[in-house]
């Protein structure tokens, strides 16, 4: 299931990249990636059928443009630390609106949380929730011109057996 959640998390995530800040990202197999000091990750949480967690690491560069974009700015305008911030939080909140139904289809209805930004040191698999230890149900890595993007969803349990991936 992980290959099908992975698959479908990297096509809402490049499809809201697209089209909410005119980024073009592509799947990124098997490299290691950037190292996380480069970094600033996100969270939101969700409760429905299946809860968890889903959260989103974005490199500083990538982030920096994200929020140029969707703020309109010309190139050279640099953005503010509350602008990269709220980037991100709408961002990583558009994105698991969009992900949700991809997983369970229309009909089912989700409660999702607000988004909010992990601290640099905390490691990605201790975030908004996370038990100690955890490993994600699935990861994503997109490579994007300016650097790279990591999505990781946790999931607490599994996905009940009468949703259907599509």
């Amino acid at each position: 299931m992980s290959a099908e959640l992975e698959a479908i998390m990297s096509q809402v995530a490049i499809d809201t990249l697209e089209k909410l800040a005119f980024m073009f990202a592509f799947s990124d197999e098997g490299e290691e990636g950037r190292p996380w000091d480069s970094m600033v990750a996100g969270s939101v949480s969700f409760t429905g059928p299946f809860s968890g967690t889903l959260v989103m690491a974005i490199s500083i560069e990538v982030l920096q443009v994200l929020a140029a974009n969707m703020l309109g700015l010309d190139d050279g305008e640099e953005t503010t630390q509350d602008h990269r911030s709220d980037a991100l939080k709408e961002t990583i909140n558009i994105i698991c609106g969009n992900l949700l139904p991809a997983i369970a289809g229309d009909e089912v209805v989700f409660d999702i949380g607000v988004p909010g930004i992990l601290p640099a040191d905390q490691e990605m698999k201790k975030g908004a929730g996370i038990p100690d230890g955890l490993d994600p149900s699935a990861k994503v890595t997109l490579d994007l011109d300016e650097g790279q993007c990591v999505l990781f969803l946790f999931l607490d349990g599994e996905i009940p057996k009468d949703i259907v991936l599509p």
